[in-house]
């Protein structure tokens, strides 16, 4: 497994992904999703280099002439677009210049790869990369073809075992620990320590990367539903920051246990459940929360995704939408156990895939919300790069992720409250959470002119 990247850091430190002072830094900017392996260009994490070259002429009428054979294409590209637009020209490429943009970039690879790449109209990847990034891929991909493929493969494996094979006591003692072990994540889970310090899970939140963003300290002296938005095609970012890397939770926020909440019928694929059990994930239902939030028990931070399934549709890279105005059973449940919120946004959620335009009203949108309404899980069309080319696959695309913690919002523990005191709570989050955006957008955010819409 690999990605194309070049010269850049050889490795990140979980210090490196946190930060407690974000906004005095400065604005980031994200590296590109395609990063190439010259030694002539040089990426950073925190942005990619400005540099163009001067003896570029300026004053032509119409910028498209150019056909500059550099390394730097993409930077040039930029700049002349953003010059085109300035002066109210056109940005006219002559078919011999995408010709030959294309020819230098497989000409770059080994003689089979670009004869390949040419052959199936693929954008090939290097073959040269530093060990590190391939480590980062593999981890992604082991990860995508865990959630698609492990469930459903173990299933029809078991059902073989247990139909055609004289081994069908195996698929008998498995069913024997299913059945009174499918409750469990109502009842804390089962997280397993060791699982979740595992190295493999470092080098998947190096291939986004990952960041934490740390704005206020949280008291391991409260209970905390943190609600994380936008939900993202797979919710990447909250699974990076709250079910992996046990050190890297206790560096940020000392003395508080993550758990990582999402949809119950997941916990219902045979195999599938036990590893995402031992990242320590439990389930959305009202009984899982008031397990963990109504005991004695305090330091237990809850990632809630609250848009849920329904929020995937509408995760495109161009949009915020966030379903919030419709659920208001977070908040109900926050004075239940006066338990305080916490608004969260991954920066970036949006853009580690692309997905099929579906508009509301579409046919393709219907079909979607059909099958979601039966099944109760998303069927995204969504569509990212592969292991060994970059056009098409199911492997995210390097995006960076910026996870901004806000502030808490303190809560009353009320047993019975009423549809006021939800709704005066609601309107108050979702004061913060729109605040926490405008605050940081322009520090994270891909594009800041993106605004923010409750539906």
């Amino acid at each position: 497994a690999e990605e194309a990247g070049g010269t850049g850091p050889k490795s990140r430190t979980d210090d490196d992904l946190i930060s407690s002072d974000p906004i005095s830094s400065g604005p980031i900017t994200s590296p590109d999703s395609e990063e190439r392996s010259d030694s002539n260009v040089t990426r950073h994490r925190g942005g990619a280099s400005t540099a163009v070259s001067e003896d570029l002429d300026h004053t032509q009428k119409n910028s498209g002439d150019e056909t500059p054979d550099t390394d730097k294409e993409e930077e040039d590209l930029r700049r002349r677009k953003a010059e085109s637009k300035r002066k109210g020209t056109k940005l006219v490429h002559r078919a011999s210049f995408k010709r030959d943009r294309v020819d230098r970039q497989y000409d770059k690879l080994p003689w089979l790869q670009g004869a390949i790449g040419r052959l199936l109209g693929l954008k090939m990847a290097p073959v040269s990369i530093p060990y590190h990034r391939r480590m980062e891929t593999l981890a992604v991909t082991l990860w995508m073809t865990t959630f698609l493929f492990v469930g459903i493969t173990a299933t029809c494996l078991m059902i073989y075992l247990f139909l055609y094979t004289q081994y069908w006591w195996m698929s008998l003692f498995y069913l024997c620990w299913y059945i009174p072990d499918r409750t469990v994540c109502n009842r804390g889970g089962r997280r397993v320590m060791w699982f979740r310090r595992m190295p493999i899970w470092k080098h998947f939140r190096n291939f986004f990367p990952v960041h934490i963003i740390k704005t206020v300290d949280l008291e391991p002296n409260h209970n905390y539903i943190m609600c994380y938005h936008p939900h993202g095609v797979l919710s990447a970012g909250a699974f990076t920051v709250f079910a992996t890397g046990d050190q890297f939770w206790k560096q940020t926020f000392p003395g508080l246990t993550p758990y990582l909440l999402t949809l119950e019928v997941l916990f219902l694929i045979p195999f599938y459940r036990e590893i995402f059990l031992c990242t320590g994930a439990v389930s959305t239902t009202r009984q899982s929360m008031d397990h963990l939030l109504g005991t004695e028990a305090t330091g237990r931070a809850l990632c809630l995704i609250i848009g849920g399934a329904p929020e995937s549709l509408d995760s495109h890279p161009t949009k915020m939408i966030l379903h919030l105005e419709k659920r208001k059973g977070f908040a109900k449940m926050a004075l239940r156990h006066g338990a305080s919120l916490v608004p969260m946004i991954g920066f970036g959620e949006n853009d580690v895939y692309d997905q099929v335009d579906n508009p509301k009203g579409s046919l393709v949108r219907k079909v979607q919300d059909f099958i979601q309404n039966i099944l109760g899980v998303a069927p995204c069309i969504f569509m990212g790069r592969g292991v060994f080319q970059y056009s098409l696959g199911l492997v995210p695309y390097r995006k960076p992720i910026y996870v901004v913690v806000g502030s808490p919002i303190q809560v009353d523990p009320v047993r019975q409250p009423t549809s006021e005191q939800i709704l005066g709570l609601h309107s108050r989050y979702k004061e913060a959470l729109l605040d926490l955006y405008d605050t940081y957008k322009h520090t994270y955010a891909r594009d800041p002119s993106i605004p923010m819409q409750f539906v």
